[in-house]
């Protein structure tokens, strides 16, 4: 299929022929077809007017003449040959092959080592994907495959080199003429693992879809198996001793005044250290990484996403499938506005952000604009559910049905007691104490994935006894057992993608941002406590790491990235799902995409809390839309509403030990079993240190 590469980048050209990646081979190809095409068509190399020769004069040329003709063509030919050699010389699009030992598609690992001499694209290859395998641990699970798509790393300049995207694909079922293509999936962040999410949850997508599809989650650039990915310290070992004992290792304290001078003074405290890791972090990820530090962007994403669907093959000629949430969703956003109508077909976001402020304002401010509109409605729900649980499920409640306001109550007095006398926790992996940040840092945890609340709910009330074990366990690893191995840096790689994202500092056409002070911080800090977020707004920071992008380099700010328009039209309507009570993602975001999109995107509405479908409770009403506009595009009626299977301490019929991959293969009609399935996964996906 013909396909536009609208808002993408120019086609990379040498001689006028596109270059879709620079290798050995395939930086030659060009060469050669330059050369030739001028060397056939010398004779047309007369003068403007050639065109007006008489095609019988060339054929009655005299002998004399040919062969003059043909020492022209030997010269000419020569000539492009030298260019050619310095071409490639100069540019050294095949450096690498220097240090490349002869080796088989087997021989390259999943993932590939952060410092090999060899790319994880043979660089002999004409095709830019790897040789498909199975997926190693801990992707080793329901039959993924996994791979690597060499992509070029800037779209509007080839000498650059590639990226490597790590994919990983559930394979379709259904019938070749019944299939669709690929559905590529994003688990937000950004810093999400898209092949991890695929080796979670791909299985049950595949399934709800009928076999449709050939799931294929990827990690964006920086992430996880991508290479390069983001390595700043040289391993996560290094990193988490580099945050050991800071602002950086667990949330905010919060004094029980914040706007007494006292407890302003407490937050500028903790704003100027983190104001200041920042910069070291940021100076120290530039001086390590480069260049490639750089393109982490989500336009490059998306222009990845076009790639690994058209030039890679990965769509098998059919448009572009996605279901992303969260971070996933602004790239979702991202996706359909800077793409044709022709390259998409079914789009599908969840947990909706805001592509617009993400977008046309700097990170430190997302918080502050919106992103904690519904943050005390989902704590409120988690504490109705432990009330209407009773002591037995929920040991915070006192009594069945107690009033709620008497447990938070309870809650915040304890925080207040804690700031002045953090709990001495002498077990676990790393011994220590116990705070009031930790603690509270926990329960806005639990908003964000409620089907974690009950087993939360149980550490505090057991803290609130004199054991903080547990808890403390969820922000401290024992770092002595870390791998020495694994390179994530997660925090970082979300910085180099919302550095990239973001509007440029002092920019008078773009808003004429200043940059951000602890003095800021603060203020925003306590205006989100008045407006938005009594409890949590100190918290939010820990889990949301952005910010530090006064340090990215300006000269690189611009280029390739995508302000909008955010309102494309499109031939299959997008997908649109938001929660009534979501912490981190507010309904309204949701809203503002229909109202950007009009008749181009349908929004769904569920009736729960958490963040995202995926986060909250069981929805089988949920999933039955998402199948239905996935496997046939219909879309849900106007202002529908769906209900919730069943509370968060409310135990789920279904026993995860015990469901057979041939009970999964035969669920595609049995969505209360995909439901509870998706929702323990993905929480086990989310949240692995307290599952």
């Amino acid at each position: 299929m013909t396909h536009d590469h609208h808002q993408l980048a120019p086609s990379s050209k040498i001689g006028g022929v596109f270059l879709p990646g620079l290798t050995a081979l395939t930086a030659l190809h060009p060469v050669v077809d330059f050369v030739s095409r001028h060397i056939m068509n010398f004779r047309k190399f007369s003068g403007p007017h050639e065109e007006e020769v008489d095609e019988k004069l060339i054929f009655s040329e005299s002998r004399a003449q040919r062969r003059s003709s043909t020492w022209l063509r030997v010269v000419a030919f020569l000539f492009f040959l030298v260019a050619g050699v310095h071409f490639l010389q100069t540019h050294r699009p095949f450096a690498c092959l220097q240090h490349v030992p002869q080796l088989t598609g087997a021989d390259y690992p999943f993932p590939h080592p952060v410092n090999a001499t060899y790319p994880p694209v043979d660089p002999r290859s004409r095709s830019p994907v790897a040789p498909w395998r199975p997926c190693p641990a801990p992707y080793n699970r329901d039959g993924l495959d996994c791979s690597y798509v060499r992509v070029p790393k800037d779209y509007f300049n080839a000498s650059k080199g590639f990226t490597y995207v790590a994919v990983g694909r559930i394979r379709a079922t259904a019938k070749a003429e019944d299939q669709l293509g690929a559905l590529y999936l994003n688990p937000g962040g950004p810093g999400g693992s898209g092949v991890g999410l695929a080796a979670s949850l791909g299985k049950i997508l595949s399934v709800l879809t009928h076999g449709k599809y050939d799931v294929i989650g990827f990690d964006p650039r920086g992430i996880g198996a991508t290479r390069p990915i983001v390595d700043c310290f040289g391993s996560t070992y290094a990193y988490n001793l580099f945050k050991a004992g800071t602002v950086r290792e667990h949330p905010f304290e919060v004094h029980p005044d914040p706007f007494s001078e006292e407890g302003r003074e407490v937050l500028l405290r903790q704003w100027t250290e983190l104001h200041a890791m920042r910069e070291t972090e940021m100076k120290i990820c530039l001086e390590k990484m480069g260049d490639d530090f750089l393109h982490m962007g989500t336009s490059d994403v998306v222009r990845d996403i076009s790639y690994l669907n058209f030039e890679a093959g990965l769509g098998k000629g059919h448009p572009i499938n996605y279901w992303g949430g969260s971070y996933g969703s602004i790239l979702g956003t991202y996706l359909v506005n800077m793409l044709p109508a022709s390259s998409l077909g079914r789009v599908a976001i969840d947990g909706v952000s805001s592509a617009r402020l993400w977008s046309e304002t700097p990170p430190e401010r997302w918080i502050a604009n919106g992103w904690l509109v519904d943050t005390e409605e989902t704590y409120m729900w988690n504490l109705r559910e432990c009330s209407e649980a009773g002591p037995e499920a929920c040991p915070l409640a006192k009594k069945k049905n107690e009033d709620v306001a008497k447990i938070d109550e309870r809650l915040m007095k304890f925080l207040d007691d804690l700031y002045y006398e953090p709990l001495a926790v002498p077990g676990g992996p790393r011994p220590g104490v116990l705070t009031s940040g930790a603690v509270r840092g926990a329960i806005y945890a639990a908003t964000n994935v409620p089907s974690a609340w009950p087993r939360i709910a149980s550490w505090i009330a057991r803290a609130m006894d004199g054991d903080g074990t547990p808890l403390r366990g969820v922000y401290f690893p024992d770092l002595a057992s870390l791998d020495r191995n694994q390179v994530d840096q997660l925090e970082l790689s979300r910085a180099a993608v919302g550095c990239h994202d973001t509007v440029p500092y002092n920019d008078p056409n773009l808003g004429n941002w200043s940059y951000p002070t602890p003095k800021d911080m603060t203020q925003w800090t306590l205006d989100i406590l008045k407006k938005n977020s009594r409890r949590f707004a100190p918290s939010v920071p820990y889990f949301e790491t952005d910010g530090g992008c006064q340090w990215f380099p300006k000269d690189n700010q611009g280029r390739g990235r995508f302000y909008g328009p955010w309102n494309n039209t499109l031939n299959t309507p997008m997908l649109v799902i938001s929660n009534v009570a979501d912490p981190i993602t507010p309904r309204a975001y949701g809203q503002e995409v229909i109202d950007l999109m009009g008749a181009s995107a349908r929004l769904l509405t569920v009736n729960t809390s958490g963040h995202g479908t995926y986060g909250g409770a069981p929805s089988t009403c949920a999933w039955d839309a998402l199948q239905r506009y996935l496997v046939s595009g219909e879309l849900p009626e106007e202002g529908k509403m769906c209900q919730r299977d069943r509370g968060n301490f409310e135990k789920s019929n279904v026993d995860m030990l015990t469901i057979s991959d041939t009970a999964l293969d035969n669920a595609a009609h049995n969505l209360q079993l995909l439901s509870e399935v998706m929702t323990d996964r993905f929480a086990k996906f989310s949240m692995p240190h307290i599952f």
